[in-house]
């Protein structure tokens, strides 16, 4: 009895060694970071759900090509990505030895291969791997992508280079856009108003005027301009911004000519910069620091302003602006008082003169910088300005711009003189910048005026000393400023800081405090202090939103303090809210008590803007307003163009089948109706005249338009890949867009009879499939599971299908390695098919890892081989 017990228990342990840990055969699909094989061999032990992967497989599926296995002495060895680097032996009770490879656990693949975790889907079979290294995928997605946009941008920058890009010929007289505008600001009491807005080409220029009809009549507006004149400069008849220095108070809206490459710019005051400028038919300006939101205006004339606190020396400035037909345009800031180093050789000039626009003063101002070497720049200039009271001044400008120090550390130098030539005045202001380590810069300027220009700007000198350093999402700046003026002498010291929390979130501090003395019967002393913070947000679907609060105390006592919150919707050129914006600010002070604003816009029928209701608070009373606009080209009244600017164009054409691919619609095609076309200004559909129509072009840009690839047939593509043209001045511009057939080509890599399923596996996951054209590569793809392989949307010409295996362990011998094909032109796109390749044999290829000391431990036991071999043969 006790014999049979025995019997029994060894047979129990026998059954369990052998049958239980005896994991089977099964195919999962494995993906890694983008790598995906749905036919993917393992292991599997049904009983404890240990699955087990190949290392050999493993490394050809994850293409590590610098990363040895050596079979026969279970070692690993090599680099699992450009920067990691392993050498594992593994340990034989720990894996599944079979003819071709070797199996090992899940979770010691994880230990071996740096796999941070996995994921395993046994209902499905789905196998994830998340590495802790660079897949030679992603290496391979990073270089494709790089390549590709290198490849696009060389070809758009040789397309512009070529002038290839349709544009309008230029005209001395244009039909142009005619827009009627009727605002009633408080309906209750019927306080209403018509304007006129006229635009058109005229003399080959844009003309533009505004022109009050009721219930004043005035011209508001009026401007011939002339873009990229002499390079980057603009050409202006009309309205203007005078670029003259802050320290006189001469007008700065002109009317008259100007010739300058700076569109909009802004003017240092201190440690303020102030940015303003005109935004014709726009209802909203969002200005940006270092790329960040750092404030937004609606826009109720066509003038913004906004005064900001300098956190950086090297602080800039872009504005976008949002106009009412959805329309963005963004713009950098030219400060002035910022003496830019120009290359050596290289010039850069100002001419403006004009009369202003309130005070009827006449202004005038040239100054020309030149780039004496590349570390210097010199400056020289006249004006001649006046202010509202009479005042003239009649200023000779020179200044310097030197650079010096390491390129690392530069330290930069520069000076300006302004001599008042009536008065014998010479005013100076200077300005040193000094980078320093770890992105921290030091600023400092210094002002001296004299007797005249100090007492207008009650500053004998001043001087301002500011660092700011920036850090990963933090920046910040502290500073101490100092204004003299005879015996009042103000002292400040201020501290400001902003934090990026999110892509979309920043918040903002700032900190003032001061101290001033000034003479009355006793030397008197004030002291106060100022406290600023801002939440900025800008995000989904154009919403922007700011919070901002300021408190300012003087002498302990309260002297002013706001909170506002502001939220608009963004006008957007697409989407489903793209024909409606809004606008929400309330806030609370002493001394306006609490106000608000609301106002949504809306384009109806996508060529009338409606500005309804426009309510706010006013002096405890609740006003309602709002706004009508509608545009007509002169040309054909009735065109629905949806154009709400007047400068702005339209694109125009037909969407045609291209049957011979020369890109001309010729009598035997068709139009091709229901397509849909994008373009800047948006979309339109293709109509049963097979013409399309998209407005709100604008003219200084040059555009690309092209189809929506889902709204036609996918045996079709757009013929020419880029198609670029430039908007025309209140007109349209014609651009055909021709559809070219497409083809298909398609093939197996077939295996042979005597290779085994297992290898021919091995040959597919390592092998690419490319297709070239003119012996340049156009498209590369992996056979799947079956050998199977296509690529699609092929225009006609000559083609290259080239097979280029990749594996390591299975190496392959084919029957060819390149199949040559003719896609011909035709009214329909073909397929092109059984373009087959033959593995006529595999081989499987070891590594074989040895150290200095197994290889000589190795010779040495085959010459001890050798030795008693002969020895053999000898007895």
């Amino acid at each position: 009895m006790k014999r049979i017990a025995k019997l029994i228990l060894i047979y129990c342990i026998v059954k369990s060694t052998i049958f239980s840990e005896a994991p089977e055969e099964a195919y999962i699909e494995l993906v890694m970071r983008g790598q995906k094989n749905e036919f993917y061999r393992v292991l599997i032990n049904e009983e404890t759900e240990d699955i087990y992967l190949g290392i050999g497989e493993f490394i050809d599926f994850a293409r590590m090509d610098d990363l040895k296995f050596d079979k026969k002495r279970m070692r690993l060895k090599g680099k699992l990505d450009k920067e990691t680097d392993i050498d594992i032996k593994i340990p034989k009770e720990s894996s599944v030895e079979t003819e071709e490879d070797i199996f090992i656990k899940l979770e010691d693949l994880e230990k071996y291969f740096q796999i941070l975790n996995s994921d395993w889907d046994n209902e499905r079979y789905i196998l994830n791997l998340y590495p802790n290294f660079k897949t030679a995928r992603e290496y391979q997605g990073e270089l494709n992508k790089q390549r590709s946009l290198l490849a696009m941008a060389k070809k758009e920058e040789q397309l512009k280079k070529d002038g290839d890009y349709i544009r309008k010929e230029g005209s001395i007289l244009s039909p142009g856009i005619l827009k009627f505008s009727y605002a009633n600001s408080d309906i209750e009491n019927n306080e209403y108003a018509i304007d006129i807005d006229y635009g058109t080409e005229l003399l080959y220029g844009e003309f533009q005027i505004s022109q009050k009809i009721y219930p004043e009549s005035s011209l508001e507006y009026i401007r011939l301009q002339y873009a990229e004149v002499f390079g980057s400069y603009y050409l202006t008849f009309g309205d203007f911004y005078l670029e003259s220095d802050s320290i006189f108070d001469a007008e700065k809206s002109l009317r008259g000519v100007s010739f300058t490459k700076n569109e909009y710019y802004g003017i240092k005051i201190d440690n303020r910069t102030i940015i303003e400028g005109d935004a014709y038919n726009a209802n909203l300006v969002e200005l940006y620091r270092n790329g960040n939101l750092d404030d937004f205006q609606m826009i109720t004339g066509n003038t913004f302003r906004f005064d900001v606190i300098n956190l950086s020396s090297t602080d800039r400035y872009t504005i976008k602006i949002y106009y009412k037909d959805g329309r963005e345009e963004t713009k950098n800031i030219y400060i002035l008082g910022n003496q830019n180093i120009l290359n050596q050789g290289e010039t850069d000039f100002v001419i403006q003169f004009g009369q202003g626009n309130d005070d009827k003063k006449n202004q005038s101002l040239a100054e020309f910088s030149y780039g004496l070497t590349k570390d210097m720049t010199i400056l020289a200039g006249m004006s001649f300005l006046e202010n509202k009271d009479g005042d003239k001044y009649d200023v000779l400008e020179g200044g310097v711009a030197y650079r010096f120090g390491s390129e690392e550390y530069p330290t930069l130098i520069t000076g300006k003189i302004l001599e008042e030539l009536n008065y014998n005045e010479i005013n100076f202001k200077g300005t040193g910048e000094q980078k320093l380590p770890y992105s921290t810069y030091l600023m400092v300027t210094y002002e001296n005026y004299r007797n005249r220009t100090a007492e207008r700007l009650k500053k004998d000198y001043s001087y301002n000393i500011d660092l700011s350093k920036s850090f990963k999402r933090i920046s910040g700046s502290f500073g101490y400023f100092r204004n003299v003026y005879k015996d009042d002498d103000l002292h400040q010291l201020y501290l400001s800081l902003d934090y990026n929390l999110s892509r979309n979130l920043r918040l903002g501090l700032t900190n003032e405090y001061y101290k001033y003395y000034f003479p009355e019967s006793d030397y008197k002393k004030v002291e106060g202090y100022g406290i600023e913070a801002r939440a900025t947000y800008s995000g989904f679907d154009g919403i922007l939103a700011i919070l901002e609060g300021k408190v300012n105390y003087e002498e302990n006592q309260m002297t002013e303090d706001e909170i506002k919150l502001g939220i608009a919707k963004a006008p957007t050129e697409k989407g489903f809210f793209k024909n409606v914006d809004a606008t929400f600010e309330i806030g609370h002070s002493k001394a306006k008590g609490t106000f608000f604003e609301i106002k949504f816009t809306y384009i109806f029928d996508g060529n009338i803007y409606i500005e309804f209701p426009d309510i706010k608070k006013d002096n405890d009373r609740t006003i309602i307003g709002g706004r009508v606009e509608k545009s007509f080209y002169l040309g054909n009244p009735l065109l629905p163009m949806n154009n709400n600017n007047v400068t702005d164009g339209w694109v125009e054409g037909k969407v045609f089948v291209d049957e011979n691919s020369n890109g001309i619609m010729d009598e035997n095609e068709d139009i091709y109706e229901g397509a849909e076309v994008i373009a800047p200004g948006g979309s339109g559909s293709v109509k049963e005249n097979g013409k399309y129509l998209i407005g709100n072009i604008t003219n200084r840009e040059i555009h690309k338009v092209e189809i929506n690839r889902e709204t036609i047939d996918p045996m079709l593509i757009q013929g020419k890949e880029i198609i670029r043209f430039k908007g025309g001045i209140s007109s349209g511009v014609n651009v055909d867009i021709p559809l070219v057939p497409v083809s298909m080509i398609t093939g197996i890599i077939e295996n042979n009879e005597s290779s085994s399923e297992t290898e021919y596996s091995g040959i597919l996951a390592g092998m690419d499939v490319i297709l070239k054209k003119d012996n340049k590569e156009v498209k590369r793809t992996q056979p799947e599971i079956d050998g199977y392989y296509f690529f699609e949307d092929l225009l006609p010409g000559n083609y290259e299908v080239e097979i280029i295996p990749t594996s390591k362990r299975y190496k392959g011998e084919f029957d060819k390695q390149k199949i040559e094909i003719n896609i011909k032109t035709g009214r329909e796109g073909q397929y092109y098919e059984d373009n087959n390749f033959l593995v006529k044999d595999i081989e499987i290829v070891e590594d074989e890892i040895l150290d200095e000391e197994e290889k000589t431990e190795e010779l040495a036991q085959e010459k001890e081989k050798i030795e008693e071999g002969e020895n053999e043969k000898n007895s």
